[in-house]
């Protein structure tokens, strides 16, 4: 990327990555909002001083408000718990999701990727998806990857991370966003949330924002839509979609020997789904009656597994693993020594930790010249 002196751009970017508002920021380094409005919007470049004050406060390195056009993201990008998350929250993913693509195009220029191998997604109006469209589409999934259709996924991130899909974990916390995704330039990605979720949350997670990728083409705004309407349609469907694709229905069918709570937990295990989700599941399949759904809905409550599950602590997180194996591809292959590869990435240490997986040496982080007033 070409050089700049300084790149309005970048500094917006960092300021909703760090949550802040014009205000905000202006109070914590003494410049005015006026002033911080201005550097924004390419009317006036900060000084020295007022630079260095940026970057103390947002913790970016000077190198990345001096690099090139950042990258944008294009069509519309789907969050995980889309309806109670806030704007505030959703813009700081959307930018951190931003960040995974400009990682991917510094590792991409010495690594090939694996191919991107997904069915063309769908390019049609939301509403006239009917739900048989939808398990098609997750079972066409099943069947391209060679999954079957009798077995529970074994590890669904590095299945999707096989098949060229780019799954990361980002360095923030909210518990009402678990995921966001969005396809740039051709590469699906998907983007964790750090809430220390279960592991079989966090398989749910990957394939709802899987279902969004194969599914919701034809979307291209989800401001388009009403909360009502989001979660009513285009979450539903994406809902719809990973419990196919997790469980299939005759396989699921099949291996539901008693609907007592006791051998959901079992159950668990085996599909390494959610006792709430295969409850539901069975009620959708109609297994079971409102009357039974209701039973066990409230014997979960009473037993308190709405938030911690039986087995939550004993099934393994999985984790991503792609963007580590790359990196580390580069460096122990003499590319590139990690300190000048980290440099080249222009993002934060505590960013990159998170993305990249992997626990940077605080020596190490002294990769930018260190700023002192005259």
């Amino acid at each position: 990327m070409e050089n700049t002196r300084f790149n309005p751009v970048q500094l917006r970017r960092a300021r909703i990555a760090r949550g802040k508002t014009m205000t905000v920021l202006a109070k914590e380094t003494g410049i005015s909002r006026q002033m911080i409005s201005n550097y924004e919007l390419g009317k006036t470049i900060p000084s020295g001083n007022y630079l260095v004050k940026l970057i103390s406060n947002l913790n970016f390195p000077k190198s990345y408000f001096s690099s090139g056009q950042a990258s944008n993201l294009h069509g519309a990008t789907f969050f995980r718990s889309q309806s109670a998350a806030t704007k505030r929250a959703r813009d700081m993913q959307s930018v951190r999701l931003s960040f995974q693509n400009d990682i991917y195009s510094v590792l991409s220029r010495y690594v090939n990727f694996p191919k991107v191998d997904i069915p063309e997604p769908l390019d049609m109006n939301v509403r006239e998806m009917t739900d048989e469209i939808v398990k098609s589409m997750a079972m066409q999934i099943r069947e391209r990857w060679g999954l079957g259709t009798s077995t529970p996924v074994d590890d669904v991130i590095r299945t999707a991370e096989v098949h060229g899909i780019i799954v990361v974990k980002t360095n923030m916390t909210n518990d009402k966003l678990d995921a966001v995704s969005e396809v740039i330039g051709g590469r699906p990605f998907i983007m964790l949330t750090d809430n220390g979720e279960s592991s079989v949350r966090r398989r749910f997670n990957v394939a709802h924002e899987l279902g969004h990728l194969v599914l919701h083409a034809g979307v291209e705004s989800i401001h388009d839509f009403t909360t009502q309407q989001l979660k009513n349609t285009i979450e539903r469907q994406a809902n719809l979609f990973a419990s196919t694709f997790l469980m299939p229905d005759e396989a699921f069918t099949e291996s539901l020997l008693s609907t007592s709570l006791e051998y959901y937990v079992k159950m668990k295990k085996y599909w390494k789904t959610s006792i709430q989700s295969m409850v539901y599941k069975t009620y959708q399949l109609h297994l079971i009656n409102d009357d039974q759904k209701l039973y066990l809905n409230k014997r979960i409550s009473w037993n308190k597994w709405r938030r911690v599950e039986p087995l939550d602590d004993m099934l393994k997180v999985e984790e991503p693993t792609l963007f580590q194996k790359v990196f580390r591809m580069i460096v122990d292959n003499g590319i590139m020594s990690e300190a000048d590869l980290l440099s080249e990435l222009k993002l934060p240490f505590d960013e990159l930790e998170c993305s990249l997986g992997i626990k940077l040496n605080n020596k190490m982080a002294v990769s930018e010249p260190k700023l002192r007033l005259l």
